[in-house]
């Protein structure tokens, strides 16, 4: 079982564990808003919105593999709505201190190449953290952050491996490591898993507050057929998230052993196989998608809709964009 929460823990926090990521110049970061459709300009402000949607990877992800994405689908789609989209890449296995450091760069650069004042900065998982640091560091270039199953006031699975696992953490360390390297980086697998405990985050975010300046939403998962009441509570629950409500998701099996943990906290929460809701609410709450960690992202490899579960994630993210718009931003 150990083991098991060790393995659920890396593979989920980053939507897929297999692969590395692209280390290129500029702390490893890679641009991919080149490739898509010119930006929408007003005429009357080119610096202002629609501002530049930056995309941000959490724990173990990546830009790509092959024709593998971390948010798979997604940057096209917005890309053919007209949406002028960008992904980051920061070093996998790290703690957002350095994560962050890598995405702030990334948008300075995206600033430059659009002649942008500011981005829209959307993190899944552990990204939700770097894209608060980039908010809390620059801000005055930042019009909105949303974070999506970002286990903002730390997850209860980082505490059990900080806390309880310490003997097996070693060997967790070195593996993670090795796929950081693997990638190009000098990765710090222990300064990670801390970050993300709750000690962790609330150190971190006492070091990188909000600013007044930005515009926070948070949204997160549910799964096990939970229909997310009463965690998933909220009076600002726009159209484009209530239009899942009915909406049930089956747990991805790969999340079973970390589900059972959460499942046996009391109180039970209602969780997306990793991140409890409760944890990953932060700003203004705009409600649960029926997904599970990995579904939240369209992982693996479009395995969204089913059958059993009508919830499309890329339509999620070209609904969220376009309301990113419709917000001013």
């Amino acid at each position: 079982m150990r083991v098991l929460l060790l393995l659920a823990l890396v593979s989920g926090c980053g939507g897929a564990v297999e692969g590395t990521t692209d280390a290129g110049s500029e702390a490893g970061l890679a641009l991919l808003g080149d490739d898509g459709g010119a930006p929408s300009l007003d005429l009357a402000d080119p610096a202002g919105p629609p501002y530049p949607i930056v995309l941000v990877h959490g724990m173990a992800g990546f830009r790509n593999i092959g024709s593998l994405e971390y948010f798979y689908g997604v940057p096209e789609a917005l890309r053919k709505d007209g949406h002028d989209v960008w992904v980051s890449v920061a070093d996998p296995i790290n703690d957002s201190e350095v994560r962050g450091a890598q995405v702030a760069t990334y948008v300075q650069t995206v600033l430059a190449m659009t002649g942008k004042r500011k981005v829209n900065l959307i993190g899944h998982s552990q990204g939700g953290f770097d894209v608060r640091y980039v908010a809390s560091t620059m801000g005055e270039h930042v019009a909105a952050v949303v974070t999506i199953a970002a286990p903002m006031a730390g997850d209860p699975l980082a505490d059990i491996v900080v806390e309880k696992l310490q003997s097996f953490q070693p060997a967790l360390d070195a593996l993670l490591n090795v796929y950081g390297a693997v990638a190009g980086y000098d990765s710090n697998a222990q300064a990670c898993i801390d970050n993300l405990s709750t000690m962790g985050a609330t150190l971190f975010f006492e070091r990188h507050p909000d600013d007044r300046r930005v515009s926070y939403y948070s949204i997160a998962g549910r799964s096990e057929g939970s229909r997310g009441d009463p965690d998933c509570d909220s009076s600002r629950v726009p159209p484009f998230i209530q239009k899942w409500n009915d909406a049930v998701d089956t747990l991805n099996p790969i999340f079973g052993a970390s589900a059972a943990i959460l499942d046996g906290l009391t109180p039970k929460p209602i969780h997306d196989g990793l991140v409890p809701v409760l944890t990953a609410r932060h700003g203004t709450f705009l409600g649960c998608i029926p997904a599970d960690h990995m579904s939240e992202v369209n992982q693996l490899a479009g395995s969204t809709p089913t059958k059993d579960n009508p919830f499309d994630a890329v339509r999620f993210y070209r609904d969220l964009a376009d309301w990113l718009v419709e917000q001013g931003f």
